[in-house]
């Protein structure tokens, strides 16, 4: 889903939003981090549901893209992801605009941005992506040459490493349009990554997309994927709970390590906002057993914002506000369960 996203430059007034939850949930304190990271929780327990344990507070994240580089329209936004009890989020930036030239780096922006949202009590999973053309063949999704990723890579773990707990490498490799190489080429772009990354912050493998045949899936394992990562990941889109699931399950057989789904959701355009709403009240509880994080796709939508019906809240440019749309409190009550879940246990 998504890519290329246009940096925004709008408005305020989620504050609206962030208010009316907080109304009908109560006020909720969200941790500091003295050190910008909290600790992990990486068991996974199959026999268990949402109603009776949940494998962490921590377990819901969302996709935000550049959001977090709106300045006139981040901070209310961050508040309405804090009230759904969101504590990660899986942020887009592009390495062609960190690294325009060798050795350029303009990252500054970026850590701002991703500083704000640590200081709002999130985690943050960043995506490594998007090869700039003197590192490939002038295509976003070139197979990076070794040494410019290692050198990419090395800068993001001395610029950005104190901020970042996560580190996705690429993103759905299955898709020519996000990685133009074979399986065995993707896991050795993941396996340069890793040897940067490795004992950093937690390095996830990219999430083959719904698209992926089992075929693709074992050729990753095969050319030696779990051995340069520390998550295997899977973005498991499909219209119904019960087929995310079969997919989940197919892909649990054949790996070792505790998976990640770092995209998740559906467009308005399958069943309405509703449908959308009863997706997520309906499959949540069915991976919480299975899957150790898990990051919904996406915050925000509207015309101009994103081109897919996916979000969580609905952005109006024009009257420079933001709707919450009842898939937004489906999330949050599904957190809610979970975090009261996480208590009693």
């Amino acid at each position: 889903m998504k890519r290329r996203e246009v940096l925004g430059f709008f408005m305020g007034g989620g504050a609206a939003l962030a208010s009316s939850y907080a109304c009908s949930q109560g006020n909720r304190s969200f941790p500091s981090q003295a050190n910008g990271r909290l600790p992990i929780n990486s068991s996974l327990n199959s026999s268990t549901t949402l109603a009776t344990q949940c494998i962490s507070p921590d377990y819901f994240g969302l996709n935000v893209g550049t959001e977090l580089s709106w300045e006139t329209w981040r901070s209310d936004l961050l508040k309405a992801y804090q009230q759904l009890e969101t504590r990660w989020l899986r942020v887009w930036y592009n390495w062609a605009d960190i690294e325009p030239q060798p050795g350029n780096y303009q990252g500054s922006s970026v850590r701002e941005a991703l500083q704000l949202a640590k200081e709002k009590g999130f985690r943050i999973l960043f995506v490594v992506w998007g090869t700039p053309s003197h590192a490939g063949d002038g295509e976003l999704e070139s197979i990076p040459q070794t040494k410019a990723l290692t050198n990419y890579c090395r800068w993001l773990q001395t610029n950005l490493g104190d901020l970042v707990d996560a580190w996705e490498i690429g993103n759905e490799p299955n898709l020519e349009k996000y990685y133009s190489g074979s399986p065995a080429d993707y896991v050795q772009t993941l396996a340069t990554a890793y040897q940067v990354f490795q004992g950093q912050g937690l390095v996830i493998a990219a999430g083959s997309s719904g698209a992926a045949k089992p075929s693709y899936w074992q050729a990753l394992i095969d050319s030696g994927l779990e051995q340069h990562c520390d998550r295997v990941n899977l973005h498991p889109y499909r219209h119904q709970p019960q087929q995310v699931v079969r997919l989940v399950d197919d892909f649990l057989q054949r790996v070792k390590k505790p998976l990640w789904i770092t995209e998740l959701g559906l467009s308005t355009d399958i069943g309405g906002e509703q449908g959308k709403a009863d997706f997520v009240t309906g499959v949540i509880p069915l991976l919480t057993s299975r899957v150790e994080q898990l990051f919904w796709y996406r915050g925000i939508q509207g015309a101009g914002l994103h081109p897919l019906r996916f979000g969580l809240v609905e952005g109006n440019r024009a009257t420079k506000t933001v709707t919450p749309l009842p898939a937004y409190y489906a999330y949050a009550t599904q957190a809610r369960k979970c975090r009261e879940a996480t208590i009693r246990s």
